[in-house]
Formats: C-alpha cells, sequence, structure tokens
C-alpha cells in the first residue's frame, strides 16, 4: 500500500516498497501496478516467459503510442517474434515488470534515496537498467493491459497495450521465438492521423514531438515514397488509410521475413492497436466497428507488401 495515500501523487513512492518485498529464496520477482487487466492464463505464460529470458528484465507491457517501445513491439510482431528489445532512450514499462530477484534488490536499493518528488518510477528504472547493462525485452504479446482509469501521475490521454494477449492461446514454444537483429535506426509513429518517423539519435529527448514526415524522409531508410503510395489496392481511399498504410508498409519492409511461423492475430491486434491510437479524434469518429476493421485489414496488408518490397532489397545487399 502507499505510505502517504494523502500526499502528494508519487508512483515512485510505492515502486520503492514494491520492489524492496522480494520473497526470500525466489528467483524471480514481478511488480504489477494496481490498474491493471491480467490476460487469460496469465500465471503459466509469465512462468514460460520468464523461462526463456531468465537474466532480462521483461515488461509485460508498453503503451501503444510511445514514442520508441510501441514501435519496436510493433516490429516485432511483424517479424514474427516473442520478443521486442525496448528502447535504452526510453522509459521502462513498469505497469508489469520481471526482474531477476538479485536485480530486484539492487533496484530497491537504487531507488531508496531517490525523492519521491520524482514520481516517474519509469524513468528511474530505465536509468537502473542502463547503468547496470540490464536489457529489457517486452513480451509479445502483452500480458497486460492498462484499465481505462485517470492516471495517478497525471499524464493525459487514454493508456492501452501494443498488443494484448487478452483471452487468446499461445502456441506451444511460443516464447523460445525471437527475432536477434539489431533494434534499428528509426521508428514509425502514427500521430493524428499522420505518418513520421523518428530517427534515433543520441542525446535526444525520447519525448520531443518532432517527427520526420513520412513522404520527405523515407528515402533516408532506403524506401521510395512514390512506390508505397503505387502499392495502394485503392486510390479512393482517405488520407487517414494512405497514412496508415505509409506506416504498416514501412513495418513491413523493416520487419522483414519472419522469424517465425508467429501468429496472424498478433499482428492484427498490433495493427488495431495502431488505428485506435494514431488516428485523430475527428477521423475516429467516422469509423464504426466494420469500418475500423477493414482499415486494420488495410494496415495487415501493407505490413505484407512491405514485407514483399523488402526482399529484393535484401537479396541485392547479399549479392553485394
Amino acid at each position: 500500500m502507499d505510505p502517504d495515500p494523502s500526499g502528494t501523487p508519487s508512483p515512485l513512492r510505492t515502486a520503492k516498497r514494491a520492489w524492496a518485498a522480494v520473497p526470500p529464496g525466489a528467483t524471480h520477482h514481478l511488480v504489477l501496478q494496481d490498474d491493471v487487466l491480467l490476460c487469460a492464463g496469465f500465471a503459466a505464460h509469465l512462468a514460460d516467459a520468464v523461462r526463456a529470458r531468465p537474466r532480462h528484465a521483461v515488461a509485460l507491457y508498453s503503451n501503444w503510442n510511445s514514442p520508441q517501445n510501441s514501435y519496436l513491439v510493433r516490429r516485432a510482431a511483424a517479424a514474427g517474434s516473442a520478443w521486442a528489445p525496448l528502447s535504452p532512450a526510453e522509459w521502462t514499462p513498469t505497469q508489469g515488470l520481471v526482474l531477476p530477484a538479485e536485480r530486484a534488490g539492487e533496484l530497491a536499493a537504487y531507488l531508496a534515496p531517490i525523492s519521491d518528488d520524482i514520481r516517474d518510477d519509469d524513468e528511474m528504472v530505465a536509468l537502473f537498467c542502463a547503468d547496470r547493462g540490464l536489457p529489457v525485452v517486452a513480451a509479445v504479446p502483452h500480458l497486460v493491459d492498462h484499465e481505462d482509469t485517470p492516471s495517478l501521475a497525471g499524464h493525459p490521454g487514454s493508456f492501452h497495450a501494443t498488443v494484448y494477449a487478452g483471452g487468446r492461446r499461445l502456441g506451444p514454444g511460443h516464447w523460445r521465438t525471437y527475432d536477434d537483429r539489431e533494434r534499428g535506426t528509426f521508428a514509425v509513429e502514427l500521430i493524428d492521423s499522420r505518418c513520421f518517423l523518428r530517427l534515433f539519435r543520441e542525446g535526444e529527448p525520447v519525448e520531443h514531438p518532432f517527427g520526420w514526415y513520412w513522404a520527405d524522409w523515407s528515402s533516408l531508410i532506403g524506401l521510395d515514397p512514390r512506390r508505397i503510395l503505387a502499392a495502394l489496392p485503392r486510390r479512393d481511399l482517405p488520407a487517414y488509410a494512405r497514412e496508415l498504410w505509409a506506416a504498416a508498409y514501412i513495418l513491413g519492409a523493416d520487419a522483414g521475413e519472419r522469424a517465425g511461423p508467429g501468429a496472424d492475430w498478433i499482428l492484427h491486434r498490433a495493427i488495431a492497436s495502431w488505428v485506435a491510437s494514431g488516428l485523430s479524434a475527428a477521423d475516429r469518429t467516422r469509423l464504426d466497428e466494420r469500418s475500423s476493421a477493414a482499415l486494420t485489414g488495410l494496415g495487415v496488408e501493407a505490413v505484407e507488401r512491405g514485407r514483399a518490397a523488402a526482399r529484393p532489397r535484401l537479396e541485392e545487399l547479399v549479392r553485394a
């Protein structure tokens, strides 16, 4: 419980106590925030996931429109990977987080002297993991979602998982599938119905709101914007659908071939959350359940078109 519930709201204040509560003999320590929903079969999925990544920090959630991590999770979903390596520059998702027990104790000691006025435990956890060289990966799909309730930390907006497992079953061996390529040099964002590229540059604040419009800068990542638009299945699509197409096409080209068999529903949910979080409020009001599903299907098709477009480019690089 919060030791000072009437004080200034501070997730960090309670996080200190939660990370220090490691039971004797435990191999790993899980901390869940109180406003999360657990997927069906949570305990079994969690045990299997931790067995597959016993020495990592395992995040069970990422926010559906975070600047870098949400894209890295979608990239993993498109690649058929059960794991997404998260950004060392962005806050670590702490809605559901597992650490090896020894590391959890170290984190508790690390957090203890930090003033509760800092409030944001997720940024302090990110600093700890970077300082200790502890890699952070997100489970794909996520095992927890965020309830649609006001944030204690006071952040505005709606917060949900990038790709939530919900009640779906995972195939045997799911957590052993991993795309071990490097994190990449960019992220794709869909903000207010427009697609942007976010180029990773060392020292740049991850929260900055300035993206690079995809059509102007996609050549920097080896993609011709004219070819992306030429691949559209129809020319009469509304602007927001064309922007989603561009975002998902670039995602597919970046993800390339699947690392494993994956599951189609995982990619479908990753695109559906992009539709829900990335469109402007005005455009969202134009969608009903049927048209939203159709838009998600368009995004999934764009991923496959982008994936196919990447093959000749990769084959050319191999020959070179």
